[in-house]
């Protein structure tokens, strides 16, 4: 029977948040006395990228980035560079360690992830190194009152745009986006108010409203490459009205679950941030117009009574 191994986390979840300690035991199980240099526990965080460059239809360049996030190493047996005889039978070892403040979350992402993970390795002289490993998940705190005073304060950005060309080019299309805070946390609603003066004479298909976030990959082997890579997190159409008077919209986004807007000590290669979007298609061509605003999504909200107007659905 081959020599087993199980490492039990004190935690049945595996989920832990950024300062608490991860406490377990590995048990380890010979069925004949083996003499080690040592038994040594790794808690190791690892953030990596990988994307295929293609130019057409034949692939160019294969981008990779790692970096590490969090290292401790805990000595179970030997630590002196003697060995030591490992009974037959079942050995216990206990072990714990402190995540720091500062950890980025685990992140499983189309082009990079970044994952936790304890690996209990047994050295013996002349062979191989003999590993055991288990992921945990790690996630982070945001409170949104202790970033800067911007996230509550309200936000508004404006375009205008005219189509086609001169002598025919059409009047212009009014668009303004505005919200009464940029922070939220997953359960809150966005207040939006949009409004769409239309003098263009060219038809609105489509207007929705959105919140995107966008995951930053960096690389650095062969060269250092960013790639950002955009995803619908939720949002709503909205209807189309046609008047070249100010038509104004009242909506709310509900924020579903999703991973915290990234921590500037946080990791350096996969960075994720949101922004909440006004799309509009117009005319024949379907020609698309965009505004947007930057979001943070945190943990805990702002409190109530330090923003203004701000509506808040806590979902159960």
């Amino acid at each position: 029977m081959p020599t087993t191994c199980k490492i039990w986390l004190r935690n049945d979840t595996k989920v832990y948040t950024c300062g608490e300690k991860v406490e377990g035991t590995v048990e380890l199980t010979v069925t004949e006395t083996k003499r080690m240099n040592a038994i040594r526990l790794i808690i190791a965080g690892v953030a990596t990228v990988d994307w295929d460059q293609f130019r057409g239809a034949k692939k160019t360049l294969r981008f990779k980035g790692s970096e590490a996030c969090f290292d401790s190493e805990i000595d179970l047996l030997g630590s002196n560079g003697e060995e030591v005889d490992v009974q037959t039978g079942t050995s216990t070892y206990s072990f714990d360690c402190y995540l720091p403040d500062s950890l980025p979350p685990s992140f499983e992402g189309e082009h990079g992830r970044i994952q936790y993970i304890i690996t209990v390795v047994l050295q013996r002289s002349g062979r191989v190194d003999k590993t055991f490993t288990i992921e945990f998940t790690v996630r982070r705190g945001l409170d949104l009152n202790a970033e800067p005073s911007s996230v509550r304060r309200s936000a508004r950005v404006e375009n205008s745009s005219t189509f086609r060309c001169w002598p025919c080019r059409s009047g212009p299309l009014l668009v303004a986006l505005q919200i009464p805070a940029t922070g939220y946390v997953p359960g809150q609603r966005i207040p939006v108010m949009l409004e769409v003066s239309n003098r263009s004479n060219c038809k609105i298909h489509l207007i929705q409203l959105k919140l995107v976030m966008i995951v930053a990959y960096t690389s650095d082997t062969p060269r250092v490459k960013l790639k950002n890579c955009r995803h619908d997190v939720t949002g709503a159409e909205l209807d189309q009205i046609d008047d070249p008077d100010v038509v104004r919209y009242e909506e709310s986004i509900l924020v579903p679950q999703t991973p915290v807007t990234s921590a500037s000590d946080s990791c350096k290669i996969i960075q994720i941030v949101y922004e909440l979007e006004a799309e509009l298609e117009v005319g024949a061509l379907h020609q698309v117009m965009k505004l947007a605003i930057p979001i943070v999504i945190g943990t805990v909200p702002l409190d109530s009574d330090r923003r203004e107007s701000t509506i808040m659905e806590l979902e159960s």
